[in-house]
């Protein structure tokens, strides 16, 4: 068995490993039909010849960021330091996605980040801004930026000096020309990586993990296919509450033991919002997660 290769793409059921010492790459299969390996896995492998080996077992791992719709799980990346999910000005940006990205990573106690991306649209940026207003207040950071301007994107220089990073975002958000502008040689490494993997030079639906510089820092970025629903199943009722920032300093203080914050007397968490200390909206949108997670509970048995 050889050292412990890192995941740096899978497409399907095929992954593609790398050392930590070499940028040779491994193609691998997972023994046994249980996969659930996700980029920035680091696994061990026995190998077969020079480019192909066998997954065996997988490296404890430090976190695993995912989402789920009843037992179907999508494991998005592994042993990650933050996500950056990408919103934009144009198309609109669905703030019901960015907030259950953001729920995932305060479950999952990863730090998260908010970019807006194309703030160059002049016409659409105060829109976009104004959706965002609130998120600052709730501790996270947002970065505004334009793909196009290099002087722009260098500002998210000091976010990802570093770490290893998620970037998600909905289609149409601009995400790949982020990656193009942070990393230069990003085209010749997707290509690489995609004649491994024999998908085809224009596949962008697969996740891989690239390794870059930034601040003289070493850094990974993990790109992520674009996502147009974002399911959590996998969550209770009482993570989704103490995954709300601006819950926590309620939770407990309500009348009832079992307080839902819907509807019930002299709970802590209606009377911060009739005093305006919590967004109505952010209200809202938890309303929506309890109803989705009363669903999948019905829908189960």
């Amino acid at each position: 068995m050889s050292a412990p290769l890192q995941i740096i793409a899978n497409f399907g059921h095929q992954f593609l490993g790398q050392a930590a010492d070499t940028s040779a790459l491994i193609q691998l299969v997972a023994r046994g039909k249980k996969q659930g390996y996700a980029v920035g896995d680091w696994v061990n492998v026995t190998l077969t010849n020079d480019t192909q080996g066998a997954i065996e077992s997988i490296v404890p791992r430090t976190n695993l960021f995912y989402r789920s719709e009843f037992h179907k799980q999508k494991n998005l990346a592994a042993n990650i330091d933050q996500v950056a999910i990408v919103c934009a000005t144009e198309p609109a940006f669905a703030e019901e996605l960015l907030g259950r990205a953001l729920i995932c990573a305060q479950v999952a106690d990863i730090s998260a980040l908010i970019i807006l991306n194309k703030i160059d649209v002049a016409d659409k940026v105060e829109a976009a801004r104004e959706i965002l207003s609130i998120y600052p207040n709730l501790n996270y950071k947002i970065v505004e930026v334009s793909a196009h301007d290099a002087e722009s994107v260098a500002r998210l220089e000091p976010h990802f000096a570093g770490k290893s990073t998620l970037l998600m975002g909905q289609s149409g958000m601009g995400k790949s020309s982020l990656i193009n502008a942070l990393i230069p040689d990003v085209n010749i490494k997707t290509r690489e990586i995609s004649t491994v993997l024999n998908t085809g030079k224009h596949t962008t639906t697969f996740s891989r993990l690239y390794h870059c510089a930034f601040n003289g820092l070493s850094s990974t970025i993990i790109d992520s296919p674009g996502f147009e629903n974002f399911g959590m199943a996998q969550f209770s009722v009482s993570q989704i509450q103490h995954a709300m920032p601006e819950f926590a300093p309620y939770l407990g203080a309500c009348k009832f033991n079992n307080c839902s914050h819907r509807h019930e007397p002299q709970c802590a968490v209606l009377d911060a919002i009739d005093a305006g200390l919590i967004h109505p909206r952010r209200h809202g949108f938890y309303m929506r997660l309890l109803e989705q997670l009363e669903y999948y509970d019905r829908t189960a048995y």
